[in-house]
């Protein structure tokens, strides 16, 4: 009798500290979680404030509709470089931008034509959920981004980026790395680490911090870039 209960009491023992340690392990992956989730966070929300994308997203991914977004990329940049090159900050572009909204889908929409197409365009400079992307060897993480947008007919195509502040929408640039004065512009708005995070030297593997980064802000949001509001 006596031994029976004692082998009770002794697996009541394990049970207690079986629980004990479970709840520990959940409070470590809670704070880790937590944490991440703030440092994620706290890495894409301050390259928001200092960056502006421009996204082309084509009609579909046929060769034909891929290579219409090509054409709409290179007469857009080609119209809209000039200006980004004298910009010294983000409200300057922004306004440029703004600006030129109306003349952006014009320009698209002729391109559109000429390829005979009927294509609806949809462009706007608002915030959106992007996921990681790579620019010759900048990459930004993914999370929510403002950025101008332009929408070739269904947008269930893949999409071309790049930054048009720090002005980092060369022609020349558009598969490669991208220009020593364009990261040179992008180092003056970002802090030593935010810069090293999103540029790749020497082809190195990206840092670990950058693949938390994009792995919490993958999981936590998903990406909304190419969706078009719906009409009031």
């Amino acid at each position: 009798m006596k031994s029976t209960i004692k082998k009770f009491l002794f697996e009541i023992q394990q049970y207690r500290m079986i629980l004990y340690i479970l709840f520990i392990v959940v409070c470590l992956l809670t704070i880790c979680k937590v944490t991440i989730g703030t440092y994620a966070n706290s890495v894409t929300n301050a390259l928001s404030d200092k960056v502006i994308r421009f996204h082309v997203v084509a009609n579909s991914d046929t060769t034909e509709d891929q290579l219409l977004k090509q054409q709409v990329r290179d007469e857009v940049i080609a119209y809209m470089e000039p200006m980004l090159k004298e910009s010294t900050s983000i409200d300057q572009t922004r306004e440029l931008i703004k600006q030129n909204l109306t003349h952006i889908k014009n320009v698209a929409e002729g391109v559109v034509k000429k390829w005979d197409k009927e294509y609806e365009i949809y462009t706007a400079l608002d915030y959106a959920e992007f996921p990681m992307k790579e620019y010759g060897d900048v990459v930004l993480p993914a999370g929510e981004y403002e950025a101008c947008r332009i929408i070739i007919g269904e947008g269930k195509g893949e999409n071309w980026w790049c930054v048009m502040f720090p002005p980092l929408c060369y022609m020349d640039a558009a598969g490669g790395v991208v220009p020593l004065e364009g990261k040179e512009q992008l180092k003056k708005q970002l802090n030593e680490e935010q810069y090293n995070l999103i540029v790749n030297k020497n082809n190195r593997p990206y840092q670990i911090r950058f693949k938390i980064v994009d792995t919490v802000n993958s999981y936590l949001n998903k990406p909304n870039y190419k969706k078009i509001p719906k009409k009031k």
